[in-house]
Formats: C-alpha cells, sequence, structure tokens
C-alpha cells in the first residue's frame, strides 16, 4: 500500500485555528499571545500535536474541548510561556531593596517578629528568586543576629518549576552575578560543560509552587513582604492585569512592596498601593 506523502508533514495554523487556541490559553493563565504570531504558534504547539498523534489543528482543538480538555489546555498554556530570566535583571530593585525596602521591613519587625518573605511572582527558572535570595541573605548578615528570612517562586509552568527545583545554572546564566557573590552563592562543576548549582543554605529557605496568577488558588499559603511581579503583565489584557496585580497584592503584608517591570509601571494601580520609586509601590 502506497504511503500518504502527507502523513509525516507539519500541519499548517490557520489564523481561525491560531484565535481559537490563543483565547483557550488565555482563559487558562491570562497570558495574551498575539495572533498574528502564526510561526512562534506553529512552533510551540505543533510538538505537542506529534505527542499526542493528531494530524492536524483541528483534531487538537477538538480534544481540548472534549472531556480531557481543562489538563490538555495546561500543557498549551505551558508551551506558550515564554521563559526569560537573567540574574539581577533590572539591578536597580536589588539596590533600593538593600538601601531602603529591607532596612524598613526590618525596622517594622520583618525578620525577627516574622520571617520575612520575598515572593518571586513569575519565577520561571529561579534567576530574580535567587538574585532576592543572595542580596536578602546580605542585608540580614548585617543585623545582629541575623534575620528570619526566607524566598518563594510560582510559576504557572510546572516543567518550569521542575526545572527550577535543580538550582543548577550553566556560565552564560550566571554571567551577572558578581565575581564576590559567586563565591558566597554558587558551587561549581568538576566537569565540562561547567555548570553552577545554588549553595545549600540558600536552597534552605526557598520553596517553588505552582500558581495561576490570574486565578490565584486560596489554597497557596503564602503571605510576602515582597513581591516580584516582572515582565510578566505585558503578556496579559488590561483586565487580567489588573486580577494578577489585586491577587499578588492580597498576598502581600501591610507595608509589603510590590515590583513591577519598569516597561510595565501600573498606570491604574490599586487603591491600595502607592509608588515609592520607579516601578515600586508599598502597600497601605
Amino acid at each position: 500500500m502506497a504511503q500518504n506523502p502527507l502523513s509525516t508533514a507539519t500541519p499548517r495554523l490557520h489564523p481561525r485555528q491560531a484565535r481559537t487556541l490563543v483565547e483557550i490559553a488565555r482563559k487558562i493563565t491570562g497570558v495574551a499571545v498575539s495572533t498574528d504570531k502564526i510561526s512562534f504558534l506553529e512552533l510551540r504547539v505543533s510538538r505537542r500535536l506529534r505527542e499526542l498523534g493528531c494530524a492536524d489543528y483541528d483534531s487538537y482543538i477538538a480534544k481540548l474541548h472534549g472531556p480531557d480538555g481543562m489538563a490538555e489546555a495546561r500543557y498549551l498554556a505551558e508551551a506558550l510561556t515564554t521563559h526569560t530570566t537573567s540574574f539581577f535583571r533590572e539591578k536597580v530593585h536589588y539596590d533600593w531593596l538593600a538601601r531602603e525596602g529591607l532596612p524598613n521591613l526590618a525596622e517594622a519587625g520583618a525578620g525577627t517578629g516574622y520571617k520575612l518573605t520575598i515572593w518571586s511572582a513569575a519565577c520561571s527558572l529561579g534567576s530574580e528568586m535567587w538574585t532576592a535570595a543572595m542580596v536578602l541573605d546580605q542585608f540580614s548578615q548585617t543585623r545582629k543576629g541575623g534575620l528570619s528570612w526566607g524566598v518563594v517562586g510560582t510559576d504557572v509552568s510546572r516543567q518550569i518549576l521542575r526545572q527550577a527545583a535543580t538550582a543548577v545554572f550553566t556560565e552564560d546564566q550566571v554571567t551577572g552575578i558578581p565575581a564576590e557573590l559567586r563565591r558566597s552563592y554558587l558551587m561549581r562543576s568538576r566537569g565540562e560543560p561547567r555548570l553552577y548549582r545554588i549553595v545549600p543554605e540558600l536552597r534552605s529557605r526557598a520553596q517553588l509552587a505552582w500558581a495561576n496568577l490570574v486565578d490565584l488558588d486560596r489554597t497557596l499559603k503564602l503571605t510576602a513582604d515582597v513581591a516580584f511581579l516582572r515582565n510578566v503583565l505585558i503578556y496579559f489584557q488590561p483586565e487580567d492585569q489588573r486580577r494578577a496585580v489585586a491577587n499578588v497584592v492580597s498576598r502581600l503584608r501591610d507595608g509589603g512592596y510590590l515590583l513591577t517591570g519598569h516597561s510595565e509601571s501600573l498606570a491604574d494601580p490599586p487603591a491600595n498601593l502607592r509608588q515609592v520609586a520607579a516601578s515600586t509601590y508599598q502597600k497601605v
């Protein structure tokens, strides 16, 4: 029997199908991908079609609308989520924390009356969370007796969280860490290529958890003094932006700080936030 020459061909994505996929992913995570990015959508979703044995995108969409559609929609949302991260990204935030934010929190009792907690709300591979941990540990060492502190990272991608849990990074990924902090907080592998792992002293103070910021699970036990919500709001529609911000702020202590990306300052912040620095807000 002659083999169908189209059986191994990569199916093409029609704009109608692209709109359907984008809308399903947006409802799950709030992430809004432009339907004009046909090539991007094909690249990210075609692998899932091959894994499931779907002949075309209509077959895949049928699965999304089927009895196991919600579970599959999470796979779709993860496939469309971009995970760009680096250590000490937008360094001015960490400088501000060390200079003003953390001293203010410590004076109010954070770290002594209760554990001082920093939350990386869209942590990706963990670079932001570990950077905050380094800054916080350095600050703790300047306080008599030290501080009780911890860091929390959440993300919508379970696959990324599993990778983040290893706390392992390549040579290129750690270039943003100053040499003195590398010596204190990284362990280097002996083999090639060189790999680096966050030291146990920091790893023991960290927690990772799954979270959908536009529909934050009430069972997530978290109260933070500082929340990083950076470089993720740009992927949300305005309504979902407001929901994500409100959900994150609801987990902040009074007097705590919300840090957003410098390209996504809040045009209409909640009434219980006041801006105290560039892309930096305090809950009042």
